[in-house]
């Protein structure tokens, strides 16, 4: 299946690469920026120097512009990516439709093909864009702040690891979850469609025998269904993201509070100090952005 779903990104692999490869130098570039950091604050500010001082200045905002360059990129052409692949699969869809039997659609409801046509092509072309460079840029972004974070101070680093594994459960326990409630909750798009299709396709026949309040009803039972199942999907993400955020301030108290300890005791210096408190946010946006796509 995978293999098959990659054999869309073979029209459009030049677009790709530049998306990709943007992203990975976007990731780069914002791992480098605690260590500039850090030297700005050990190096340059006891020098004195102004003109170093400007200079340095100057060449981390020279920086910005180009990350700021490359996120245009990643989120324009990015989607443009995700969007050729979505048209693709869609007119893909749409023409095996064209071929199948008379039973086949006996057996489904013109709502549910309409959102599959629709809204879960759009979903697949959201993955089609942000899936492979997500999954890269999270892994790079995890690894190579832990090593950073080690280069400056080992015992802090292996401090933070040891929350790693809250911050995880929290993840793999709802992230399954939301999985279900928001497949869910697209057939309850699917049952909507289809209950509206069926109710403007015989308007005539409902409104000549006076049913509408036997379609309101209907309706109404659908939407409710709608609604309490769009409630379990944002009580579910409200308790995912809740806790990954403590685990996340958690971690930052715990680091303030044993950093402080090795600045005081001279194994750690001051910039070394604020670069890794910085680091530590790096270190923990892949895990948000993966609770946060979950």
């Amino acid at each position: 299946m995978l293999k098959q779903f990659f054999a869309y990104y073979k029209p459009w692999k030049k677009l790709f690469y530049v998306d990709f490869g943007s992203a990975v130098v976007s990731g780069l570039l914002e791992l480098a920026f605690p260590i500039a950091v850090a030297v700005f604050i050990d190096e340059l500010l006891p020098s004195g120097d102004w003109n170093l001082i400007i200079a340095a200045s100057i060449g981390l905002l020279l920086i910005y512009v180009i990350n700021t360059g490359l996120m245009v990129v990643v989120t324009y052409w990015g989607h443009m990516l995700g969007i050729n692949i979505e048209t693709e699969l869609r007119r893909r869809t749409f023409d095996h439709i064209q071929k199948l039997s008379f039973r086949f659609f006996d057996n489904q409801k013109t709502g549910h093909l309409v959102g599959r046509v629709t809204k879960d092509l759009e979903e697949i072309g959201e993955v089609a864009h942000h899936g492979p460079e997500d999954v890269f840029i999270a892994v790079m972004t995890f690894i190579g702040a832990f090593a950073l974070m080690f280069a400056v101070n080992p015992q802090l680093a292996l401090i933070t690891a040891c929350i790693v594994p809250f911050t995880g459960w929290v993840t793999t326990r709802y992230g399954g979850r939301m999985a279900r409630t928001w497949r869910s909750l697209f057939g309850r798009v699917g049952e909507f469609n289809a209950r509206i299709e069926e109710n403007v396709g015989g308007i005539r026949v409902v409104q000549a025998f006076a049913n509408e309040d036997h379609e309101r009803a209907l309706f109404a039972k659908d939407n409710e269904s709608y609604r309490k199942t769009k409630l379990d999907a944002y009580r579910i993400m409200a308790a995912s993201m809740s806790l990954s955020y403590f685990g996340m301030r958690l971690t930052q108290l715990v680091v303030m509070v044993a950093g402080t300890y090795y600045v005081m005791e001279g194994e750690l210096s001051n910039g070394g100090f604020v670069s890794f408190l910085l680091l530590v946010g790096v270190f923990f946006r892949p895990v948000e952005k993966i609770t946060s796509v979950l």
